[in-house]
């Protein structure tokens, strides 16, 4: 059973183009969601929401249930962390004066990481407080902590990777620049990398480098005008694809052993292109053997239906040609254009087969379903002769 994806560390996601790319493989996305919040979705999240596919969950009550030791491992690091990654250390100065003395409330404060209290454990917001780790909004905003900026997003991927542990699900991030972005699960391996000290990589935060290889292997065969494409499209896509998903699903698992060992990677930047190479040496060869593989099961089955041209089309094809706009002789004939049509029909049936024997045909047949194509653009230039190959427009020409 596939897991579904933990975004974080934010609620709302903010690349609507990646949100796409997500949920073409994941079965959900999840957000942590405070009770209360009042969410400013894109359309893009609305649609997703509404079809289950962007999911809330609430984290005071997976938190509940969490047995981290948070506080302790806070509080043995409490005077080095607040050395390095207090809230005086993050606030600095502002207009040449202490944030303090401005006057100014610290909500305003851009040098701060913000984080809802209810993704703290019971009693840690306090004692975050208490030892100058964390300070408290203002007004509107006193359900809201202030961290150093460093502290929080090692906070927030340890939240997530320990969540995503206890109840099942892949954590997911669209940030690239998080300051801290390891496979650790519990907050004490994030301080022990704050801190510059060396810590053993936590075996279940592989995946990570699921999530990771999968969003850079999405990412390069989408295409480029994904951001264009409605939701409602990468809706179809996921259902008339879940064949293919599954197979593919199958196939990334089986190479948890390698991802594993590029998520130990701890520079962020080094981590990224290392997947980049490996998504280059898994799936890219891989995709070109197929669509070369395409190319030439297309021209047996068209040579041999237009010399029997007393087939008959599928009835989909007669009726395409009258929508492209084709005389009624030409769409009467028995001739080339019907030979035509039966052709097209046996090429995607090869097509089926030849995908059905590659674990990656997810994803060339994910970009074939969301690049624009017609049935009236595709007859129209059957018609005119300009579909395919030089070679399969000659052998039209000799046989028609």
């Amino acid at each position: 059973m596939q897991k579904p994806a933990l975004y974080f560390p934010f609620v709302h996601i903010r690349n609507d183009e990646w949100l796409k790319a997500a949920a073409l493989y994941w079965p959900s996305v999840r957000r942590l969601v405070p009770d209360g919040y009042a969410k400013r979705d894109t359309l893009t999240e609305q649609v997703f929401a509404e079809a289950g596919v962007l999911q809330d969950e609430a984290p005071g009550d997976l938190l509940a249930m969490s047995t981290w030791h948070l506080g302790q491992a806070l509080s043995e690091n409490a005077d080095v962390l607040v050395d390095q990654f207090g809230v005086e250390r993050a606030r600095g100065c502002w207009d040449g004066k202490r944030w303090a003395d401005a006057g100014g409330p610290d909500w305003e404060l851009p040098a701060l990481g913000w984080i809802h209290v209810d993704k703290f454990p019971h009693g840690v917001a306090e004692a975050l407080s208490d030892k100058g780790l964390a300070v408290r909004g203002l007004r509107q905003k006193e359900n809201w902590m202030g961290l150093h900026p460093t502290l929080a997003s090692a906070y927030m991927t340890a939240l997530a990777a320990q969540l995503s542990a206890e109840c099942h699900f892949e954590p997911l991030t669209d940030q690239t620049d998080l300051r801290i972005a390891s496979p650790s699960t519990d907050i004490r391996s994030a301080l022990s990398l704050l801190l510059g000290q060396s810590t053993e990589v936590d075996k279940r935060g592989l995946d990570t480098g699921v999530a990771t290889y999968l969003m850079v292997a999405l990412q390069q065969v989408c295409p480029a005008n994904l951001e264009s494409i409605p939701a409602e499209t990468i809706l179809r896509c996921r259902t008339s694809l879940a064949e293919e998903l599954n197979a593919f699903r199958d196939y990334v698992s089986a190479q948890q052993t390698e991802l594993a060992e590029l998520a130990a990677i701890r520079h962020d930047r080094r981590r990224v292109e290392a997947f980049a190479d490996h998504v280059k040496c898994t799936v890219e060869p891989r995709l070109r053997r197929l669509e070369k593989a395409l190319e030439l099961h297309k021209l047996q089955p068209t040579r041999s239906l237009l010399l029997a041209q007393s087939l008959a089309p599928p009835a989909i094809a007669g009726g395409g040609l009258a929508a492209a706009g084709a005389s009624p002789t030409v769409s009467a004939a028995t001739g080339i254009a019907v030979a035509i049509g039966v052709a097209w029909w046996e090429v995607g049936a090869v097509r089926t087969a030849a995908k059905a024997d590659e674990p990656v045909a997810f994803l060339l047949s994910m970009r074939d379903e969301l690049t624009p194509r017609t049935l009236k653009a595709r007859i129209r230039k059957f018609l005119r002769g300009t579909y395919g190959s030089t070679k399969e427009r000659s052998l039209l020409d000799k046989h028609g």
